[in-house]
């Protein structure tokens, strides 16, 4: 599937990559087609959450078992219904990052990440039953000078 983006111009997306979002994200609830576009830089990946129906909304995220050692996302019983899955192990898990002009200072959403059904593709952002994970989580410690 071809999608057009306003970073990187038209994409071809392949389809396990591409889901449904009933409900839409908090704030962006008319949009509820995306892509998980991944881009390879210094065996690095970029992903970023797009819309399929238009250059916006786009949002950068991250898998949050790659920057947060020991995260245990814990789903209310509501959410494990609506994917019909038994556990979170049928899940991937994607966090929102807010990107400000001094990149240094960039979060994430650790509290309500995009959680996505492995089978079906069909996703929803979650708010986790646990109570520990932060709204704007520092991706990087700023030194003291």
């Amino acid at each position: 599937m071809l999608v057009n983006t306003a970073v990187l111009g038209e994409v071809e997306v392949s389809p396990e990559n591409v889901f449904h979002m009933p409900h839409g994200l908090y704030g962006f609830e008319e949009a509820t087609d995306y892509a998980l576009i991944k881009k390879w830089e210094d065996d690095v990946a970029l992903m970023w959450l797009q819309n399929t129906g238009a250059d916006a909304p786009c949002f950068v995220v991250f898998d949050p078992f790659e920057i947060i050692e020991g995260y245990e996302p814990e789903l209310e019983a509501s959410d494990l219904r609506f994917f019909g899955a038994g556990d979170i192990s049928e899940l991937d898990f994607y966090v929102i990052a807010v990107v400000p002009e001094d990149i240094a200072g960039i979060t994430v959403n650790l509290k309500s990440p995009v959680a996505v059904h492995k089978k079906d593709r069909r996703a929803r952002q979650v708010i986790l039953a646990n109570r520990d994970y932060p709204i704007r989580f520092p991706l990087f410690v700023r030194e003291e000078a």
